[in-house]
């Protein structure tokens, strides 16, 4: 299996972190990975796209599909580059209360397709950086 696992420790309320997450206009203002996500309702089935900039990497639009939603909690996603037997990514966001005004953010990605296998050595270190910086911009922007 391909993943990327990451997770942060950040000093707010769930709440305030999910807000700030599901905000999808902000992104371009905050967020250096998931750069912008074009999304009418936050809903299951809700087909959407999204511009993805991995550090050391040209910018890429997707096109994706909310798979679920727990309310403050849980967003997962589906998302594909240009076919989905290309490359496609199951990405989830997930809100755990550890102790109150401190939760943890875990970030994760599960790829599949033809290119995961081929080209794993060069994704995943690019994937797993954006996905460390998109958290340390989330941590920094609600903390501040």
């Amino acid at each position: 299996m391909y993943e990327i696992y990451t997770s942060i420790e950040i000093e707010a309320k769930k709440e305030d972190l999910w807000n700030c997450l599901v905000d999808f206009h902000s992104y371009s203002a905050w967020n250096p990975f998931l750069r912008k996500i074009g999304i009418k309702n936050l809903r299951p089935h809700e087909s959407f796209w999204l511009l993805v900039q991995a550090p050391a990497s040209l910018p890429v639009i997707m096109k994706g599909m909310i798979l679920s939603i727990e309310p403050q909690s849980l967003l997962v996603w589906r998302c594909h580059l240009i076919h989905p037997l290309l490359l496609t990514g199951i990405h989830k966001l997930e809100l755990t209360e550890t102790v109150p005004c401190h939760t943890l953010f875990v970030h994760t990605e599960q790829f599949q397709g033809i290119l995961p296998p081929l080209l794993w050595t060069m994704i995943k270190p690019r994937v797993y950086k954006g996905f460390e910086s998109m958290n340390k911009a989330l941590k920094q922007k609600i903390e501040k």
